[in-house]
This record gives C-alpha cells, sequence and structure tokens, in this order.
C-alpha cells in the first residue's frame, strides 16, 4: 500500500515563534517557509525547505506566524498567490483584528481559521504536550481537522473560543500581564536576599516575559479592541492607591 503524501503547508514568518513551531511541525507536514529577513540557513538547521512569499503562500494549508503590524505587507501578496481554496492559519496574539482583516483580503473560497498558542519558545522549551491552544473557528470539515491534529498529533488542549471571547479574555490575562513585565524591566527591580516569596514572584513575570518581542507587545497593546480598557482601569485604580496613600488621616 502506498503512503499518502504528506501534507504541504506553507509557513509564512520564521522569527523566533515561527522557527519554534517550525520545530514541531516539521515532522507532521511537508513544511517549506519563508521571512522578509534571509532565514534560509536556519531552515536548512531544521530540515525546513526554504521558499519565496509567492511560494509559501500557494500551499494548501499556510500558516500566518507574522505580526498584526506586517499584515500590511503580507496580504496582497497572500491574497495573489493563495490557492482558492486553501486554509489560511492565523496564529496571532490577538484575533478580532486579524481575521476580519483576513476575511476582507483573501477570496471567498479561501476557509481561514484563528488559532493562538498560548504558549511560545520559553514556556514550551521544555515540550508543548498539555499545553493551550485556542481555537477560533466555526464548525467545518477543515477546523475539525485541525482540531484533531492540535489535540492528537501535537497533544495540545484545545479550547475554543470565538474571536471576540479571545480578546475580551485576553486583555487581562495577556494585556495586563505584558505590561507589567515591561515596566518592571524598565524599574530594573533588584533580587536582594531579603526577597520574600511573592517579590519572587513578581521577578518572575518579567523574566518569564523578557524574551518576547517588542513587536509581539505592541501587537496585544495596540490591535486588542478591549486592552485599553483594562489598562485604564489598571491606572484609575493606582491614581486611587495613591490618593489614598498620600491622604492625611489614618484608616478607622
Amino acid at each position: 500500500m502506498r503512503r499518502a503524501r504528506p501534507l504541504r503547508v506553507g509557513l509564512i514568518g520564521f522569527g523566533a515563534f515561527g522557527r519554534f513551531a517550525a520545530s514541531h511541525l516539521r515532522a507532521h507536514v511537508d513544511l517549506v517557509a519563508c521571512d522578509r529577513i534571509d532565514r534560509s540557513a536556519d531552515a536548512d538547521a531544521l530540515g525546513v525547505g526554504w521558499a519565496s512569499l509567492e511560494e509559501a503562500a500557494g500551499q494548501p494549508v499556510v500558516v500566518l506566524a507574522i505580526p498584526v503590524q506586517s499584515y500590511d505587507d503580507a496580504l496582497p501578496v497572500l491574497a495573489a498567490a493563495v490557492a482558492p481554496d486553501a486554509l489560511v492559519i492565523d496564529t496571532a496574539s490577538v484575533k478580532v483584528e486579524p481575521l476580519r482583516r483576513l476575511a476582507q483580503a483573501l477570496p471567498a473560497g479561501v476557509e481561514v481559521i484563528g488559532t493562538h498558542p498560548m504558549f511560545g519558545p520559553q514556556s514550551g522549551r521544555s515540550g508543548i504536550r498539555g499545553l493551550k491552544v485556542v481555537l477560533c473557528a466555526e464548525a467545518t470539515p477543515r477546523s475539525r481537522w485541525l482540531r484533531r491534529f492540535l489535540s492528537r498529533r501535537l497533544g495540545l488542549e484545545v479550547l475554543e473560543r470565538t474571536a471576540e471571547q479571545h480578546d475580551r479574555e485576553l486583555a487581562h490575562i495577556q494585556g495586563l500581564t505584558h505590561l507589567m513585565a515591561k515596566a518592571l524591566r524598565g524599574l530594573e527591580l533588584p533580587d536582594p536576599e531579603l526577597a520574600t516569596v511573592a517579590y519572587q514572584h513578581m521577578l518572575q513575570i518579567e523574566q518569564n516575559l523578557r524574551e518576547d518581542s517588542d513587536a509581539l507587545f505592541l501587537t496585544i497593546q495596540r490591535h486588542n479592541p478591549f486592552v485599553r480598557d483594562a489598562r485604564q482601569a489598571l491606572r484609575r485604580r493606582l491614581d486611587e492607591l495613591e490618593e489614598w496613600i498620600e491622604r492625611d488621616e489614618d484608616p478607622s
């Protein structure tokens, strides 16, 4: 019996997350990658094919591993090169805006599915089995296939949300966490001998997110429509606490 040919997948974006994703996908699919920077040596080291943006965009399945800020450059090429019945999988950390833009830009026959791996090269460095991935998609044969692939092949815990549900939840889970990590990094907090457990937990937040890129930070802060409200609520609460601290009265 002849073995079925592996699925051809084009990976657009070969930065830190793209390379991380490729290291887990390469055993299951025939993968070709591209990036605006020549990272062909990195691809060769992983055993992944290197391609032009047009070639990667023309595969039956296309995975986008680029910041939302890069969509202006990538979407016109993707729209022109994508196969009429392709499956395009978005992996951005926000969902409402990229899924809307993809639906507007791509031909009607192209199916778009939103995903958000709730991990990255740091949190997944010891393996990804059991980690969470969000799936934003209507129930279709290909979305059901993708769910099985993520859970059975990659061993991930798949959580289903609408794009709006995802962004509302992540406004606090991710938006405020990354904001605090960025603020703590700017303070250059010491790690003294007298550090308490609570203080060490605070330092750990910054350390866990230290290697995340500025592009990811800005994607989360600028392109999730609900993060601004979360930031403003935090700022109001800090102002209230500051006013209370400075008030010339003792608590009753």
